[in-house]
């Protein structure tokens, strides 16, 4: 037990030298961004438009879990102290962070589940709603430190908390599907054509973005990029959707703090809200199609999938997984026809389970089914790739062998009837009477060919049973 310990310790060890280099990985990071994110923000209370640190945040709790919020309380509270003349004030404000990414994640996985991308359109409304929620948390417990380290009046603290809700949901719902997306790990590899379409895609959206909102192209307006989302939306997935996204809002927002731009209003306020409503209605429309298309796409996966099995199972035989009769009728016109054309041989095959009657009625017929079973086990081992085994019907099997020259033919049949007779207790010692036929020797066409073989199958019982016969060499029948 002392042994055991022991050898644990290093390992535990590693385990929490890895679980705080995360810690502090992430809030230094968190840190950074946050300071260049004040570089925009909104005297007093040092709001933001657009809060990336909440959607970072909760991406990395649903990634990594709830374990990591100690990271996240440090980095925010590190951040207000630089800004923040009270140290209860950063504290506060921290604590709010903190709060918002705990209960978004918590919502994100009772009502979502954790993915990496959406699964379905309304996730991304769903989603939306929790970002909302959440960020009044933070927006909530942020703007008490206002209340009395700034003393702001009333009209002021409601701007401030409109201010640091709109950042921080507008911040998650950008962010948090860009980060969940690009965790993914990819190994796909674009081919040129694709490279090609997304270039042409980003580049004339960016441009046209910056055109907008800087104010060199006052005429157009601002949903004119809505056409450039939604061709992102059908052609790309969730992480180039959420990355044109993050590129178009990074644009609308500077230009906006600016005051250039089409929300360049006469209050900043004014500006805020439409800005607010153009981010939202751009980002969720992006990754609500994106999300459809996806949904659409596996919903046809599922559906070929399902016709595929429901196919498999109309020409399959259920107890042995042989194929059946039905695909045999499909199948041999079609392959005398490849013979026809080739100048090949085909054979027919057609194996009858003697005294099988005699098992059902002294074993049962579960003793019955055990033995064909066997037996298509037999045949799946004596074909190769290129031939077909069918259960012809209740103790009947057929196999359908291209290329076969009559030497191989019969010489196969042969080895299958010897397996059968040499079989386990399974078999229940039973045997099998053989008959072989022949395109072109001994039919011209399928409904023929299978006869011929059946003639010869019924010549083996009536010679004994247990023996391999093959169609009379001079005769050939024909439906005609």
């Amino acid at each position: 037990m002392g042994i055991a310990a022991l050898d644990a310790r290093p390992i535990i060890l590693s385990l929490q030298v890895s679980y705080a280099r995360k810690l502090i990985f992430l809030a230094a990071a968190y840190f950074a961004a946050a300071k260049l994110a004040l570089l925009v923000a909104i005297p007093p209370g040092y709001a933001t438009a657009v809060w990336p640190l909440s959607g970072i945040a909760l991406a990395a709790v649903l990634l990594l879990g709830n374990r990591m919020w100690p990271a996240i309380w440090l980095g925010a509270t590190l951040v207000n102290v630089t800004v923040k003349s009270s140290l209860l004030a950063a504290v506060l404000i921290g604590t709010s962070f903190t709060l918002e990414a705990l209960a978004g994640a918590a919502l994100v996985r009772t009502f979502l589940g954790v993915h990496r991308s959406f699964q379905r359109g309304e996730d991304v409304v769903k989603f939306a709603a929790i970002a909302a929620l959440s960020a009044a948390i933070a927006a909530t417990v942020a703007v008490v430190p206002l209340m009395f380290v700034d003393a702001l009046s009333s009209p002021d603290l409601l701007w401030n908390w409109w201010t640091w809700w709109q950042g921080n949901a507008t911040g998650i719902i950008i962010v948090a599907p860009l980060v969940l997306s690009w965790s993914a790990r990819d190994k796909e590899t674009w081919p040129l054509p694709r490279i090609l379409e997304a270039a042409s895609l980003a580049l004339p959206l960016l441009v046209c973005t910056h055109a907008i909102f800087s104010g060199g192209f006052t005429p157009a307006h601002p949903y004119s990029i809505l056409p450039f989302i939604i061709w992102a939306a059908f052609r790309f997935r969730q992480r180039e959707v959420a990355t044109l996204n993050a590129a178009v809002c990074a644009i609308a927002v500077w230009f906006t703090l600016e005051g250039r731009g089409p929300f360049a209003g006469t209050t900043l306020n004014a500006s805020l809200l439409e800005l607010l409503v153009f981010l939202s209605i751009v980002v969720t429309t992006g990754l609500m199609i994106n999300a459809v298309v996806g949904e659409r796409k596996q919903a046809l996966e599922a559906l070929g999938r399902a016709l595929g099995d429901l196919r498999e199972q109309a020409i399959r035989d259920p107890l042995t997984s042989l194929y059946n009769r039905r695909f045999l009728g499909d199948y041999l016109p079609r392959e005398l026809i490849r013979a026809k054309r080739e100048g090949t041989r085909l054979a027919a095959i057609m194996i009858d389970v003697d005294r099988f009657k005699q098992i059902n009625d002294t074993a049962g017929h579960s003793a019955g089914d055990l033995v064909l079973m066997e037996i298509a086990t037999v045949l799946t081992r004596h074909i190769r790739g290129s031939d077909i085994a069918c259960r012809y019907g209740g103790e009947e099997f057929a196999l359908i062998l291209p290329n076969a020259t009559p030497d191989s033919a019969r010489r196969r049949s042969e080895e299958i009837c010897s397996a059968i007779r040499q079989g386990n207790d399974i078999l229940h010692g039973v045997t099998a009477s053989i008959g072989v036929a022949r395109f072109p020797d001994h039919a011209k066409d399928a409904d023929s060919l299978l006869h011929a073989a059946d003639h010869a199958l019924y010549d083996a019982k009536r010679g004994g049973r247990d023996q391999v016969r093959v169609f009379p060499g001079g005769a050939q029948l024909s439906s005609n």
